[in-house]
């Protein structure tokens, strides 16, 4: 098994090994390759010219106050049907940490899909970073004032209104991806301002980011209406992200918006 970096004559095993680990559409697919692959650092495991496992480190800052260092997110991990259970994931992850450490990151990121894939991680050395909190329930009612933001406009917002707390800063790259997936908006409800990342799925509306809480809610669902909410802000104790640090850096709880899922 040969662990290395992934390169332009890939990309049809990677985009097959894609669909057949998550499930995703080819448009869903060619998003991700055309806006974020570009930035992004592939690595894999080939076994006799076959892909047997891939992955994906998209670069990002992490930002608090004055402070800031240089973060991976671990994306789109997955390994072949053929190749599992046969401990590759953990060793292209090693790979990957080894490599992404001697270009001075300090910190690998990335969102477990399930309860137990975030076991399996924290046997890797990943914690769990509850900074983030979801509700679901009933809409409700739409009033205030809501307005279609650019990803540049969304990024600067973003950051006046999180600029206290530890946090991923992210590139336009990052934006524009996640702009393939949802749209941003700035809000404003009586004296409160806001800025939220959102879309909706049949009847309910799913705010992949809501800031400063979800005090502006209701001005969401002036562009958005919807009968039930699914909701991520920052603070809580929901786990969500998880973090592995590589350098002598730190910061608190890390708050981390999008899983681009």
């Amino acid at each position: 098994m040969r662990f290395r970096r992934t390169n332009p004559e890939d990309l049809p095993q990677l985009k097959a090994l894609w669909a057949l680990g998550f499930g995703d559409t080819e448009q869903e697919i060619d998003a991700f390759f055309a806006i974020a692959y570009p930035t992004a650092t592939g690595f894999c495991a080939e076994e006799d010219g076959r892909l047997a496992a891939a992955a994906y480190a998209m670069p990002q800052e992490l930002a608090w106050g004055e402070k800031s260092c240089r973060s991976a997110y671990l994306y789109a991990v997955t390994t072949h049907p053929d190749f599992r259970k046969r401990g590759i994931c953990a060793k292209l992850l090693a790979y990957a940490e080894k490599e992404l450490k001697k270009r001075y990151f300090d910190c690998l990121m990335l969102v477990p899909a399930t309860d137990a894939l975030r076991a399996y991680y924290e046997k890797l050395g990943f914690v769990s970073q509850n900074a983030s909190f979801f509700d679901e329930g009933e809409a409700p009612e739409a009033r205030g004032v809501c307005e279609a933001l650019n990803p540049v406009d969304y990024a600067g917002l973003r950051e006046t209104i999180l600029y206290d707390l530890p946090h991923v800063r992210y590139a336009l790259s990052d934006l524009r991806y996640q702009a393939s997936m949802s749209g941003f908006y700035r809000l404003e409800l009586g004296t409160h301002y806001g800025c939220a990342c959102a879309h909706t799925e049949g009847d309910t509306l799913v705010v992949d980011e809501i800031l400063p809480d979800c005090s502006v809610l209701p001005a969401l669902l002036k562009q958005l209406p919807a009968k039930q909410c699914r909701v991520r802000t920052a603070g809580g104790t929901a786990p969500f992200a998880m973090c592995r640090w590589l350098s002598d850096t730190r910061m608190p709880d890390v708050y981390l918006a999008f899983d681009f899922g």
